[in-house]
């Protein structure tokens, strides 16, 4: 019984200071009192909503050596996510190196030319200087044309397929 005894008293002391140490330690918050929000949107100026695939833009072009344009509907704005690369260009001369130019305007704004060089496939084929390159971009344009380049000796054969990606905006 000595033994409950003692057992219920250090369990009621234990109890206590936590107790107390719980009061001392604790603070009182309050939450800040906030003013009405009103949303004054109309249907000139909606909410802005994620359209997701709704504007999804892709479009594929088959380059040589002439410079190629990319359609963009009038009052969009094309962002560029994504751009593929792939194809075949080689010298008789001597070493090429090809390169993709995206030349980019904005509409009352600047413009930026974007160099892309692909580089060779890990696969080797004898004959064949297939070339590649995949890649995550971002490139804003309200013209865009697609421009062939190289460095080195002219190129007797120059082909490539150019895959675009992204997704089109109102111009604001």
């Amino acid at each position: 019984m000595k033994r409950i005894g003692k057992t219920l008293l250090v369990t009621l002391g234990i109890v206590g200071l936590s107790l107390v140490l719980g009061a001392l330690t604790s603070r009182e918050v309050r939450a800040a009192v906030s003013a009405l929000v009103t949303v004054s949107n109309t249907i000139a100026n909606p909410v802005p909503v994620d359209t997701g695939a709704k504007n999804a833009f892709q479009t594929s072009v088959s380059l040589g050596l002439s410079p190629q344009g990319i359609t963009i509907p009038a009052g969009q704005r094309l962002v560029v996510e994504f751009i593929t690369i792939s194809g075949v260009a080689f010298s008789n001369s001597g070493p090429i190196q090809p390169s993709i130019i995206l030349q980019s305007s904005l509409t009352g704004g600047g413009s930026a030319s974007y160099y892309l060089e692909p580089g060779p496939s890990p696969v080797n084929i004898p004959g064949a200087n297939q070339l590649y390159l995949a890649q995550p971009t971002t490139i804003y344009a309200d013209n865009l044309t697609v421009s062939p380049a190289y460095a080195g000796f002219a190129p007797a054969v120059y082909t490539f397929n150019v895959n675009i990606s992204g997704h089109l905006v109102a111009v604001p």
